[in-house]
């Protein structure tokens, strides 16, 4: 039996990753999974959870996405064998150890408490009543913010409100559906993610690329995670294997006031769908006719509704502009800093991956000494866990450690199933940060840049082998 087994091993074939990235189309779908090649062609139209999220992870390494997105059941191991083709011999990006039994651990435990208490994890009476919420949020101070009134300092004030709305709209709507966490059809995650685009003008399938396939998969990773910057100017310093300039001394004043224009950048910078065909080191998989339709109208009725509407209505040019850049400032701010307090603070681990390549189909020498689970535990911080007011106000983002390990179960069980999480950690002497308080989160994040910019001791970290 063993000596079938090296027969058959020997011939599968090895292959690099960049012959893998080329399989990246519907018709034409190879992933990786745990250092093997798998064709899933066939089995796109039969996916349970529809072809959009296996056409985002085509042509990739998908082996954390293909656990973390089944945390419920084992038997997508056995239903993948009958697709494999071969074996990596390269990888794109940072290779992680095999899985430790943290993560085997802590989902029995969290499928046990959904078993035992007769709950589904992406649907519940709070997912749908939530839902409503914020789009009658929404859609209210959309009429208040451009049609009401036309006084100025009243405007101003429901221009914050749609600021507001806008940023719950963004963390609880479409954050949800890129994680594909509300019910199990993939029709309303499209869905819910389109009204993303109509509403914001921004793109739903570039999001999806730059958290799910970046973010979330490379947490913290210097050049492999976008949330960090990699490709633009370093206007700030935040991981050991950045240089530092005399004007990031002064980041923990600047960076928290720029991060004001975090959603007028995004929106501006999705057109690198087209143009540049990736986000940083994160590749974009080919856009199909449909979401490049959405895109258009995603832009065209962003143009109509937050300019043309509003200067039919007879609101001045000056007074647009003004009103629009107020809720776009409170947007950005309301997004960066819920990422920020999250990830970049005090105590968490940065880890990075080389920036320059030789441009040869050679395997990268970044293999990261420890599990994907438990790093998504040390790059992550929670923060107000038993402050309701927090949770929906942060999109479940408070609890972000968990969200990271179980990125497609429904925020609303997040306060249900972190004593599980705290549970697991303290068995396997994992440490799980925390703040008691938002106030003490954005604290931690301030104190972050200072010591960043202004440590005396601070040298330049290189990125090693094993780092």
């Amino acid at each position: 039996m063993m000596e079938t087994n090296i027969e058959n091993k020997e011939k599968l074939k090895l292959y690099t990753w960049n012959e893998v990235s080329k399989h990246n189309q519907k018709n034409d779908l190879w992933i990786i999974v745990d250092g093997k090649v798998y064709n899933i062609t066939k089995w796109v139209p039969l996916h349970p959870g529809g072809e959009d999220i296996l056409l985002l992870s085509a042509g990739r390494d998908a082996t954390n996405l293909f656990e973390s997105y089944h945390p419920m059941t084992d038997k997508h191991y056995s239903l993948i064998k009958q697709y494999e083709i071969g074996y990596i011999s390269s990888y794109e990006h940072p290779k992680y150890v095999e899985k430790s039994e943290f993560y085997s651990t802590l989902k029995q435990r969290v499928r046990k408490h959904f078993q035992s208490s007769s709950q589904d994890p992406k649907v519940s009476v709070g997912v749908f009543t939530r839902m409503l919420l914020i789009y009658l949020f929404l859609f209210v101070t959309y009429y208040l913010s451009q049609f009401s009134t036309d006084r100025f300092w009243l405007n101003c004030l429901f221009a914050i409100a749609y600021g507001v709305a806008n940023s719950l709209f963004g963390l609880h709507t479409m954050h949800d559906a890129c994680h594909t966490s509300i019910t199990h059809n993939p029709m309303i995650w499209k869905i819910l993610g389109a009204t993303f685009d109509l509403f914001t003008g921004a793109s739903f399938y570039a999001w999806c690329h730059q958290h799910v396939i970046g973010h979330h998969l490379y947490t913290n990773v210097r050049n492999a995670d976008p949330d960090l910057g990699q490709g633009e100017i370093d206007f700030r310093v935040v991981t050991p294997y950045q240089s530092r300039s005399w004007y990031h001394k002064y980041q923990h004043i600047y960076a928290p006031i720029l991060y004001g224009v975090y959603a007028l950048k995004y929106r501006i910078q999705d057109h690198e769908i087209f143009t540049k065909k990736s986000n940083g080191s994160i590749r974009y998989s080919p856009i199909s006719t449909l979401d490049t339709t959405i895109f258009i109208l995603g832009k065209l009725v962003f143009l109509i509704s937050r300019f043309i509407l509003p200067l039919i209505y007879n609101h001045s040019f000056s007074h647009l502009i003004c009103f629009f850049l107020i809720s776009e400032l409170v947007l950005g701010w309301y997004l960066a800093i819920s990422f920020q307090v999250s990830h970049v603070v005090e105590d968490l681990q940065f880890l990075a991956t080389p920036e320059i390549f030789d441009g040869a189909d050679h395997p990268l020498p970044t293999t990261f000494n420890q599990d994907w689970a438990i790093l998504q535990v040390k790059t992550t911080q929670d923060y107000a866990q038993d402050s309701v007011l927090s949770t929906f106000f942060s999109g479940g983002l408070n609890l972000q450690v968990i969200h990271h390990c179980f990125p497609t179960i429904a925020q609303d069980f997040y306060p249900q199933i972190v004593p599980i999480l705290k549970e697991v950690c303290k068995e396997y002497n994992v440490t799980y940060h925390y703040k008691p308080t938002f106030t003490e989160a954005i604290k931690s994040h301030i104190n972050y840049l200072y010591k960043m910019g202004n440590d005396p001791d601070y040298v330049r970290k290189p990125v090693n082998k094993n780092d």
